[in-house]
């Protein structure tokens, strides 16, 4: 490998790297704001969000590495045609297709490296975050529910005033709107207290009404 080929490669993977993990950052953050209704104010520790961040991340980089590859081509060519290195480039007998060859290889081996990871990581990464879900939704049944928010819940929109309790399954101040197949919402249950239960076995999530109307 020549030095000039070493020069450009070396600027490129810099940039690379740098436009990386600033587009990344921001499609993180854009992700947290997002789910930021299924997150805050729900008492999940940080450990949880993080790991839920690590399990999105591999879908982000189907869109984050397009980015990085064109702004950190853009920048190169232009900081070389800025600084009249392209003409030194040329009157050394090395045409512009020939200077991009190392650039092409370095994009050919990660084209193969994110056809990995579409097919492998991809799915095993929605497989880990399904089953984190899954599992905080067991241990904290409250956690599908927020307070005063109406909360969608399958085919019911639910709305409570208080969580209180045992890993804050018990409620206060009811209310249940079921919406049909039509979405018509024909149904409305009112409660005074009510209690969040998880079935394991049958993995479906239950509440117990007490002191309350049904309306219909």
């Amino acid at each position: 490998m020549k030095i000039i080929d070493k020069f450009i490669l070396k600027s490129y993977t810099t940039k690379f790297i740098s436009f990386f993990i600033l587009i990344m950052f921001v499609f993180i953050f854009q992700t947290v704001w997002m789910f930021i209704d299924d997150l805050a104010g729900k008492e999940i520790d940080l450990s949880v969000v993080f790991k839920f961040l690590i399990f999105y991340c591999p879908k982000l980089l189907v869109l984050v590495i397009p980015l990085t590859v064109l702004l950190s081509s853009i920048m190169v060519y232009g900081e070389l045609s800025e600084n009249y290195e392209l003409a030194a480039i040329k009157s050394s007998g090395k045409s512009l297709l020939e200077s991009t060859k190392f650039i092409f290889v370095f994009n050919l081996m990660l084209t193969v490296l994110m056809f990995f990871v579409c097919n492998n990581l991809i799915p095993l990464a929605e497989f880990k975050s399904y089953n984190l879900r899954k599992n905080l939704a067991k241990v904290k049944p409250s956690l599908a529910v927020s307070e005063g928010l109406f909360n969608r819940i399958g085919n019911i929109n639910i709305k409570v005033d208080k969580k209180y309790g045992n890993d804050n399954a018990t409620l206060e101040n009811v209310l249940i709107h079921k919406i049909s197949q039509n979405n018509e919402n024909n149904i409305v249950i009112k409660s005074k207290s009510g209690k969040l239960i998880t079935d394991e076995v049958e993995n479906f999530l239950r509440i117990s009404l007490k002191d309350g109307y049904r309306y219909e």
